[in-house]
């Protein structure tokens, strides 16, 4: 990547990431319209896979943004850089609106559990660290204002919960970010989380 001008606010993430609302909803809407329970059942078996994969790439997406905001911040703290593209920056933000998304994600783990327990008749094999990694993310947001103040990398601050890397590590946490780049699998960043969580 190049850093002359600035960093950018997005390193090219957002491409790789649906509505996690929206389409969770459009899901459990198409279940619901589903009279019969074991067709319903059935459909849930069907879908399980998809639902599952939509909240790893959304938690992977939520990752990529605490990976990125401790790589800039931290690589860039001597000499800091503009942020170039924050389309919140100088904005009035609504924080609920802000908030909404990752709450719902984060409630969301609680009910795909109680849907496999009734569905499926088993326990869902969700990743322990996943609802971390959204709270984390969810604190991130709210004591950065939403991000609407952050014009350079000195803006940017992190939660306590974040461990600072070393220079080995930060360089290895934006190898991971360019690569994950070009192929779009955000969960390979899960790679590079133990230099931050």
């Amino acid at each position: 990547m190049d850093f002359s001008k600035g960093v950018l606010f997005d390193p090219g993430y957002s491409k790789f990431i649906m509505p996690f609302s929206s389409n969770i909803d459009a899901a459990h809407n198409m279940l619901f319209s589903i009279k019969a329970s074991h067709q319903r059942k059935f459909k849930f078996q069907m879908m399980y896979p998809q639902l599952l994969k939509l909240l790893e790439q959304t938690v992977s997406f939520y990752l990529g943004c605490l990976l990125w905001a401790t790589f800039i911040s931290q690589s860039f703290a001597d000499s800091p850089k503009e942020i170039l593209g924050n389309s919140y920056a100088g904005k009035e933000v609504d924080s609920e609106e802000m908030l909404f998304e990752v709450n719902y994600a984060i409630n969301y783990i609680d009910k795909l559990k109680k849907d496999c327990q009734y569905y499926l008749g088993k326990t869902c094999n969700i990743p322990a660290d996943w609802a971390d990694v959204m709270l984390v993310y969810k604190d991130f947001l709210e004591l950065n204002n939403f991000l609407v103040n952050a014009n350079t990398t000195a803006d940017i601050k992190l939660p306590e919960q974040i461990k600072i890397p070393n220079q080995d590590e930060l360089q290895l946490i934006l190898e991971t970010i360019e690569s994950v780049i070009k192929t779009g699998a955000l969960k390979e960043l899960f790679k590079v989380k133990k230099y931050i969580l």
